[in-house]
């Protein structure tokens, strides 16, 4: 028993350099695990010295004329002999159990020791990663800026080319009557108008392609596999992947419908979830750029998910407990539409 409790010290002293020793850990894990092993053998050797006490029989004392053998009882102290063994060994007991108790609090400090170290590496790993995000952000800026320097540059080409297209037969014939600085001052007004050209034109883009409106609703009810690729006939697939875990069949398929003026010109982007082996659709999300609609044509979140349950009424995709129910008028929290900023 001290040796265990010397042991339990060491071990102690190891909880304390977790901070400063990368291997006290696993040291003490180790550790804990052994003395562990120990505590239980002498839990199982103090309940077979109990069992032996309850069933161990106390011979009778000897009578007064037995002369040496009563003495020798005497002296032995026999009769009290089993009620000293059970008070020691219930002395061990209470000694066993504060060593479990030990034991507990030094799990407990380990268990507190490895949770801060998950945090700390979590903590390092975020850091890092959103340094490297910072750096990321910084060469995107770098890029930015060069891209906007080679869209001047690109404008000035333009300008002068230009130019040299219109007033070539001035320079070859040697008529040109407009002075240098004049004709300086003009090539640098033409430069500046080109480039708001250009940069209107990016800008533009950009806007046009920032316009869209995200909705996302889960649905979870059952359907006809077979009239899905009714569906999808005339649509233009994008992306499909597949995952199985034995019992399900989990598809994620991405299409486009065809451009018609439902969409005011453009068309949208429809990822399905579905569950192919049980028949179930999981999820429908719907991504449409409001602004490369026409204009008065634009759909909301709500029209979208209405158009969505309107095709897939016409196709009977619903399986036949479902063919009376239909997509929730409210989507939930999940499923609200989600309109990504401009």
């Amino acid at each position: 028993m001290w040796i265990l409790n010397d042991d339990m010290e060491t071990t102690h002293g190891i909880i304390e350099s977790i901070d400063i020793d990368p291997t006290a850990l696993g040291r003490t894990r180790d550790r804990i695990y052994k003395l562990s092993t120990e505590i239980i053998h002498l839990d199982e050797i103090l309940s077979y010295v109990r069992e032996a006490i309850e069933v161990m029989e106390v011979p009778p004392q000897p009578k007064e004329h037995a002369g040496l053998w009563r003495s020798l009882y005497e002296r032995l102290e026999i009769s009290g002999l089993r009620t000293q063994l059970a008070r020691r060994t219930n002395d061990v007991k209470k000694n066993l159990r504060s060593t479990n108790l030990s034991l507990g609090v030094l799990k407990e400090r380990v268990n507190v020791a490895s949770t801060a170290r998950t945090v700390q590496l979590r903590e390092s790993h975020l850091e890092q990663n959103t340094k490297h995000l910072c750096e990321l952000e910084a060469t995107n800026s770098d890029t930015v800026h060069s891209l906007q320097i080679v869209q001047v540059i690109l404008a000035g080409m333009i300008a002068f080319s230009v130019l040299d297209r219109l007033t070539r037969h001035w320079v070859v014939q040697g008529e040109r009557t407009i002075p240098n600085v004049v004709w300086f001052f003009l090539s640098i007004i033409a430069w500046v108008l080109f480039a708001m050209i250009v940069s209107r034109t990016f800008y533009a883009m950009n806007k046009k392609s920032r316009g869209m409106t995200t909705v996302r609703v889960s649905i979870n009810r059952p359907i006809n596999t077979k009239r899905l690729e009714f569906l999808l006939q005339d649509k233009t697939k994008l992306t499909e992947e597949r995952r199985s875990d034995g019992r399900k069949e989990i598809v994620k398929l991405s299409y486009e419908p065809p451009k018609d003026e439902d969409f005011g010109g453009t068309s949208p982007s429809i990822t399905l979830e579905y569950d192919e082996k049980n028949g179930v659709l999981l999820t429908a999300s719907i991504s449409y750029n409001k602004r490369k609609a026409k204009n008065g044509v634009e759909l909301t979140g709500d029209l979208l998910r209405k158009k969505l349950e309107l095709d897939m009424d016409k196709v009977g995709l619903w399986g036949e407990d479902a063919t009376a129910k239909r997509l929730p008028s409210e989507p939930p929290v999940t499923g609200s539409p989600v309109v990504e900023p401009i």
